[in-house]
């Protein structure tokens, strides 16, 4: 969990919990925090440290083994989704253009020995759907109109973890 840091209306936590039923594999989340980027503020750590308590609670709710992770200095992460996706059959990230994220998600994809999945949950309309950037809002709009309706039935859950049922992981693999 890198962008959409929830537990609800999650395009990439529904695609890993349809895989993980499908693979009646146990499914693992991560959700990381670093603390040496850009734009790292206390105030934007607040909210993210608030957000993975209620996580905690959501995914424990669930049976889902969720690992939130605070780098305590910088670099002290690294090598962390490697080592979780030893014994995985899939990894399943969110896709977001925004900041970093593109390089960090390009970065992850050479470092998991398995499939990583990226997933677009920024928005109803998914960003990949619109092959170039637009010049005034005005064709944006026009071009909206037109590929927004084959997007509109697929939403993500608004509750996934209520309907969870799948293999248990009894511990982080070491």
């Amino acid at each position: 969990m890198t962008s959409a840091r929830r537990t609800a209306w999650n395009f990439a936590l529904d695609r890993a919990l349809e895989r993980a039923r499908a693979l009646a594999r146990p499914l693992v989340v991560l959700e990381a925090l670093r603390c040496d980027y850009p734009w790292a503020s206390d105030r934007f750590h607040r909210f993210v440290l608030d957000g993975m308590r209620d996580n905690q609670a959501e995914f424990a709710r669930a049976c889902v083994r969720y690992h939130p992770y605070v780098e305590p200095r910088r670099g002290a992460g690294c090598g962390l989704l490697r080592a979780l996706a030893q014994e995985a059959c899939l990894v399943v990230a969110d896709d977001s253009p925004a900041t970093f994220f593109p390089r960090m998600l390009a970065a992850a994809a050479k470092q998991v020995p398995v499939h990583l999945e990226a997933v677009d949950g920024s928005g109803l309309l998914p960003l990949s759907a619109s092959e170039r950037a637009w010049p005034t809002a005005y064709a944006f709009r026009r071009r909206l109109q037109r590929t927004l309706p084959d997007h509109l039935d697929t939403l993500p859950q608004p509750a996934p973890l209520h309907r969870r049922r799948s293999a248990r992981l009894a511990s982080l693999p070491r």
